[in-house]
């Protein structure tokens, strides 16, 4: 009877100390996927970590231009799609003095390659580079979150791979981040130094940012990996993204009030009203694709909510097929069946 309790106790601390033991790995960089199963499959990032058979120079150990635009490809598919390569032109044309930098974080096909550089290759500041995420990471405070899988720690590894990735690169170097799915429409020269946008009444998005290498930029770029590095989740979409410039903003202007944040409050970080660049919230990103016109003339960027829109086959007529008639050209003629014109 003695013998029969003592195993029994010896089996419940035995399952006790195994949960006590999956709780800390779960809450260290370490942490396998194990929470974050769920009916999906995961996205395979493992071209992240691949090192064989790059076509592109990497941009792992280059020293960017402060004057640089920073746009960056996560998925595995190794070139850019009609909407991207449209992001790229648009940003290309409207600014001719500065280095529009793509970064990919898996290896370039060749056949991608030729397709984006034909399109592209008219551009001169347009550079094509390769990122190893894990030495793009080294000698910066993510260096340790990075090699030890934190990337792989969340259900959108390729969107949070992106945030990560946007604050490493303005930390790293300072500049302009741009995610892939904009139009540009004017140059962003004429803007503040450091700036970011309102999305909505409650958050300040991280689809366009600029961090300069002045004091408040870096004051910025430092207080967002900071954040990265202590308060990184991946089981919330948009933690790792606006999160991170919403809470650091609240932090640095004293205030939970988006709409109070201006230069004035965050000691020169200036945050514009949504008009400017994300003038069509992403609950109704259809209407980018739908039949019709809208008035948007205040706006330097159109953010088209790609996580949202891309299923939406471009109509013929609709604004997205006008804007990318007038920003991007190029792509608009060599991608014809993407552009609304069947």
């Amino acid at each position: 009877m003695f013998l029969k309790q003592a195993k029994r106790h010896a089996k419940i601390i035995i399952v006790a100390l195994s949960i006590l033991f999956l709780i800390a790995i779960l809450n260290t960089d370490l942490s396998p996927d194990l929470y974050f199963i769920h009916w999906k499959p995961l996205e395979n990032i493992s071209c992240h970590y691949l090192e064989a058979e790059d076509v592109l120079p990497s941009a792992d150990k280059v020293k960017f231009s402060s004057k640089s635009i920073f746009f960056h490809e996560t998925s595995c598919k190794g070139g850019l799609d009609a909407r991207q390569a449209c992001a790229v032109e648009s940003t290309a044309r409207s600014h001719p003095d500065w280095e529009i930098n793509v970064l990919f974080t898996a290896p370039a096909t060749k056949d991608t390659l030729i397709n984006n550089s034909v399109l592209l290759g008219q551009f001169q500041n347009v550079n094509f580079y390769r990122i190893h995420v894990v030495k793009y990471a080294e000698d910066t405070p993510l260096k340790k979150f990075v090699a030890r899988g934190a990337l792989n720690r969340t259900r959108w590894r390729i969107s949070h791979a992106s945030d990560v990735l946007r604050y490493l690169s303005l930390y790293k170097w300072g500049g302009v981040y741009l995610d892939l799915d904009v139009v540009v429409a004017k140059p962003l020269g004429s803007l503040v130094k450091n700036w970011a946008a309102r999305e909505s009444g409650i958050a300040v998005a991280a689809g366009a940012m600029a961090f300069s290498d002045d004091k408040v930029g870096r004051q910025v770029a430092e207080a967002a990996i900071r954040d990265i590095k202590w308060n990184y989740r991946g089981d919330v979409w948009g933690h790792n993204g606006p999160g991170v410039i919403t809470r650091v903003l609240k932090n640095m202007c004293s205030t939970t009030d988006v709409w109070k944040m201006t230069t004035a409050t965050c000691h020169g970080f200036e945050v514009y009203g949504p008009e400017y660049f994300y003038p069509i919230e992403w609950q109704k990103a259809h209407v980018y694709f739908e039949r019709g016109h809208i008035d948007l003339d205040k706006a330097y960027v159109y953010h088209v909510w790609n996580h949202f829109s891309q299923h939406f086959k471009i109509q013929r007529g609709s604004p997205y097929d006008t804007l990318a008639k007038t920003f991007c050209p190029t792509a608009y003629s060599i991608f014809v069946d993407e552009f609304g014109r069947l």
